[in-house]
């Protein structure tokens, strides 16, 4: 069979170029998606951080703020003179809805706090109500925020249980 001319179609240089152009393009779209997975131990590093703060900020403002603690969320609260608010901080910072799959438990001594009012009390002079609260799933415990002896919150690295 005599082939005439020249023929055409792609050089595999050509085709490989494409191929990562295509990839480059895939990988940027996929790392501006939400994470799929949910993930705890930073979360609860970011409200440990958060709660931190704001003990700080209740010693020099001489205010109270809460922490409201629910089985699939968590919101933070400032006391006002109408009463406990919600407390808005940028992107939403102030509260966190868990995913699907995950639950809250916090643990602390005394009664259980009435409804809208804050079981974790961040108080004016920089005392706060002893707490531990952990993050589940799947029944696994997965993460655990602290307060330590000396008034410190921080996550505790040391995971090892299940419910």
């Amino acid at each position: 069979m005599i082939v005439s001319g020249r023929q055409r179609g792609f050089t595999l240089l050509e085709m490989m170029l494409v191929l990562l152009l295509l990839g480059l393009g895939a990988s940027m779209v996929v790392s501006q998606m939400p994470n799929a997975t949910y993930r705890a131990a930073q979360e609860s590093q970011r409200l440990a951080e958060r709660l931190q703060r704001l003990t700080y900020q209740a010693a020099l403002e001489g205010r109270a703020y809460g922490l409201v603690v629910q089985r699939d969320r968590w919101q933070l609260r400032r006391w006002q003179a109408q009463g406990w608010q919600n407390l808005s901080l940028p992107h939403g910072a102030g509260a966190q809805t868990l995913p699907a799959g995950w639950h809250l438990q916090l643990i602390q001594p005394g009664p259980e706090a009435e409804d809208g009012v804050p079981q974790v009390l961040l108080l004016p002079g920089g005392e706060i109500m002893p707490f531990r609260l952990r993050y589940f799933s799947a029944g696994q415990l997965m993460a655990e925020i602290v307060m330590d002896d000396e008034g410190g919150i921080h996550t505790d690295n040391k995971i090892d249980e299940k419910l």
